[in-house]
């Protein structure tokens, strides 16, 4: 039996820009490793990724990492399709004239590519591929015959814009979301329990069906090898980061959502005992978001690096390296965060420990002085407080604490483990399902 996997996405083929594009290279780099082992149970399978047609206004591309890409989709038996998302002139990805657009390009290539197979997968990425189940099915009533379809979302408008949501963004979920009802082959994914409240308590889903697809991480990517002292050094080094001094570390996009603005000025009663470094990836040159971090840094007089561009070689050193004593995640909303799995693999010996706001998918992830800890965003001198905690633990408490949210993530969140059992309940076995535990139980 021949199977496709198609992955519907905007970010990680050309760019790697936000968590959406670690997501993407998530799935590639899992597929890699776990290819052989899904074709031994389930026949061949060819692994497909469907994305915008990128444009002079893409955020962060990159040719030679496209290049990449396609032939690491080549290796897997299939390849990468471009399809157009602009009606209009200088329209932007983010508009749902875009997304409607992106959908209604999408469904006749998807018709077309899956009559290649007897099965198929379609994981459909955020907003913009939610509206994908009503464009094929007008298209062919009969498209998801051999077929399921999984929406993921990682955030909605009641978070990306979570003091004011865009009405017609939650109108353009809502209907998208409807498609998933029990029994049909188009399914909602649990990406972790809080989340999956979220959607039930925000949309009207009295009969929507969930499928597993827990948030993962690949624990055995080379990316969380341990690395020598001395490279460590010189990276820090290279970034301008003193290495005698204790080390307080953030990174994220430059967005008010990050939380970083708030963080800043309850680091000030640490400032004589630490060394921040801040790693905020802009949108746009000379970000406002990033001149207002410059500007609280200046005005709390706080010893401080900012690194203005994306990197993942600088948290992933300082995350190994013994005086950096914290990570703190303040976010205003979050759905579910990687930087709590990624610090845990990558300080398993030595390094940082986690503080993050009690926000969305966090909950799930921390277990409050176990795992990692809780700040309050909503009150400075209580985030000062816990920093000032956290930053003096014993030696032997830190360490127990790194070990404990180590063993968590390898325990709960590797994607070894976790994507086989999403096929298994959509190519498996009917009684392999668990319907008592779908949709979206909090178990």
């Amino acid at each position: 039996m021949r199977n496709a996997l198609f992955y519907l996405t905007y970010n990680g083929i050309y760019n790697l820009t936000n968590g959406i594009g670690t997501q993407t290279q998530l799935l590639l780099g899992g597929l890699e490793r776990l290819h052989a082992e899904l074709e031994t149970r389930y026949g061949p399978l060819d692994v497909h990724v469907v994305c915008p047609q990128p444009d002079a206004l893409t955020w962060g591309y990159d040719a030679a990492f496209l290049r990449c890409q396609q032939q690491r989709l080549e290796a897997l038996g299939g390849q990468l399709h471009f399809v157009s998302f602009a009606s209009q002139p200088a329209q932007e990805l983010w508009d749902i004239r875009s997304w409607q657009t992106l959908c209604d390009a999408a469904a006749p290539l998807l018709l077309d590519q899956m009559m290649n197979y007897d099965r198929s997968l379609l994981i459909c990425i955020d907003q913009p591929w939610l509206h994908l189940p009503h464009t094929l099915k007008g298209k062919n009533s009969n498209a998801l015959h051999h077929a399921h379809m999984l929406l993921v979302l990682y955030n909605t408008a009641f978070i990306r814009n979570w003091e004011t949501p865009d009405a017609a963004e939650i109108a353009w979920e809502q209907e998208g979301l409807a498609s998933a009802q029990t029994g049909s082959n188009v399914s909602i994914a649990d990406i972790c329990p809080s989340f999956t409240t979220h959607l039930r308590s925000s949309f009207t889903l009295p009969t929507a069906q969930f499928a597993p697809y827990t948030s993962s991480i690949l624990v055995e990517d080379g990316a969380f090898m341990v690395q020598p002292e001395a490279e460590i050094r010189a990276i820090l080094q290279q970034y301008n980061v003193p290495v005698q001094e204790d080390l307080v570390l953030a990174f994220g996009r430059a967005a008010p959502i990050k939380g970083f603005e708030r963080l800043i000025p309850a680091l000030a009663p640490l400032r004589d005992q630490i060394h921040f470094v801040l790693v905020s990836v802009p949108y746009t040159p000379d970000d406002p978001q990033q001149q207002l971090y410059d500007r609280l840094l200046q005005q709390y007089s706080i010893r401080a690096t900012h690194i203005k561009h994306f990197t993942r070689t600088l948290p992933q050193a300082l995350c190994q390296w013994p005086r950096t004593k914290i990570v703190v995640v303040p976010s205003q909303q979050e759905t579910f965060s990687n930087i709590v799995l990624e610090v845990a693999l990558w300080a398993q010996h030595s390094g940082p420990v986690v503080v993050v706001s009690r926000v969305g998918g966090f909950v799930d992830q921390i277990d409050a002085g176990q795992t990692g800890f809780f700040i309050d965003i909503a009150s400075r001198p209580a985030m000062s407080q816990t920093l000032h905690h956290v930053l003096h633990l014993p030696v032997a408490q830190h360490a127990n604490i790194r070990r404990q949210a180590y063993q968590r993530v390898v325990r709960n969140y590797d994607f070894r483990h976790n994507f086989p059992a999403t096929l298994r309940w959509f190519w498996g076995p009917t009684d392999e399902r668990l319907p008592e535990y779908y949709p979206g139980a909090v178990g």
